[in-house]
C-alpha cells in the first residue's frame, strides 16, 4: 500500500510508524486508520522486526478524530444502517488501530509527545509501554464538544473518580500525572524523548519476541477475570512457549551464570 498520512520505518529490529498529519495534529481520518493497520500487518509479517514504536509527527502525538475533516472522508466509516456498531468496527475507526496494536505479537511501544486527547488517548493506551515528553497531555475532552463518552481504556489505569473527572469534566492529565498512574512508563524531555524511547525499544528487542507476544496475548485476555481464569491463560502461554527457541537459551544462559543472547524465535 502506498501510504499518504502514516509513514514506516525499520531500522534493525525496531519498526516505527508515524501518524503523519502534523498540520492537524496528526488527527485522524478513516483513511488513517486503514493505512495504520497495513503498516502494523506489515510489522508483524517481518520476522526481523521484534518490537513497533508508534508516534506522531510534528508536536503533537494525535488529538482525537479529525473534527473539521471532510464530511466524504468521514462518512467512510459509517456505512451500515447502526451507527454505534460502526463507531467501534467501521473502516479505518481508531478502535480497529488500538486492536491491531494489543494483538499484536511484538510489543509496542508509544512515543507521546503533545496531545494524546480524545481518539488519541486510546491509541496511547492501546501501546504496551509509553515515553513520554514533559509536554505530554492526556484528555477526554468529548463533553467539552457536546459529545459522550466512555471508558477509553482508562479503567485499565486509573480508579473511578479519576476517569470520572476525566471524561465529565474534559480536565487533562500531565505527563507526571501519568508517570504516577502507570500510564508513562517514563518521562522525558522533549529533546531527549526519541533518545530514550530508542533505549527502551532497544532493551525490549533483546527480549524473547515470542515470550512477549504469549505474555501479551495472555496478559490482555486475564485482565479483570477472575484468577482462575486468568491462571489458564498464563498456562496456556506457558506451554505454547515451550515450542521457542528462546526458552533454551534462556536456561543455557541461566546454568552457565552469563547473559542470554535471543533471537526472538
Amino acid at each position: 500500500m502506498d501510504y499518504q498520512y502514516i509513514l514506516l520505518e525499520k531500522q534493525g529490529p525496531i519498526g516505527r510508524i508515524t501518524l503523519n498529519r502534523p498540520d492537524r495534529l496528526n488527527a485522524l481520518i478513516p483513511q488513517v486508520g486503514v493505512e495504520f493497520l497495513d503498516a502494523m500487518g506489515n510489522m508483524e509479517a517481518d520476522e526481523n522486526i521484534r518490537v513497533v514504536v508508534v508516534t506522531g509527527a510534528g508536536r503533537s502525538f494525535c488529538a482525537g478524530d479529525d473534527m473539521k475533516a471532510d464530511e466524504a472522508a468521514l462518512t467512510v466509516a459509517y456505512r451500515g444502517p447502526d451507527h454505534s456498531k460502526d463507531y467501534v468496527y467501521g473502516v479505518g475507526r481508531w478502535t480497529q488501530m488500538v486492536a491491531a496494536m494489543q494483538h499484536c505479537p511484538k510489543p509496542v511501544i508509544g512515543m507521546i509527545r503533545g496531545h494524546a486527547w480524545g481518539a488519541g488517548i486510546n491509541l496511547a493506551l492501546g501501546c504496551d509501554l509509553r515515553v513520554c515528553s514533559e509536554d505530554a497531555t492526556f484528555c477526554t475532552p468529548f463533553i467539552l464538544r457536546g459529545q459522550a463518552t466512555g471508558c477509553n481504556l482508562l479503567h485499565y489505569y486509573v480508579g473511578l473518580g479519576v476517569a470520572m473527572r476525566m471524561a465529565l469534566l474534559g480536565e487533562p492529565m500531565t505527563a507526571q500525572e501519568a508517570l504516577q498512574w502507570g500510564i508513562a512508563y517514563k518521562v522525558a524531555p522533549g529533546d531527549k524523548l526519541e533518545e530514550a524511547t530508542l533505549e527502551l525499544a532497544t532493551r525490549v528487542a533483546a527480549l524473547p519476541t515470542r515470550s512477549l507476544g504469549l505474555s501479551k496475548h495472555a496478559i490482555y485476555r486475564g485482565w479483570f477475570r477472575d484468577a482462575m481464569t486468568a491462571y489458564e491463560q498464563q498456562g496456556l502461554a506457558q506451554t505454547l512457549n515451550r515450542y521457542t527457541e528462546d526458552l533454551e537459551e534462556g536456561r543455557r544462559a541461566f546454568i552457565e551464570k552469563r547473559p542470554p543472547q535471543f533471537k526472538g524465535k
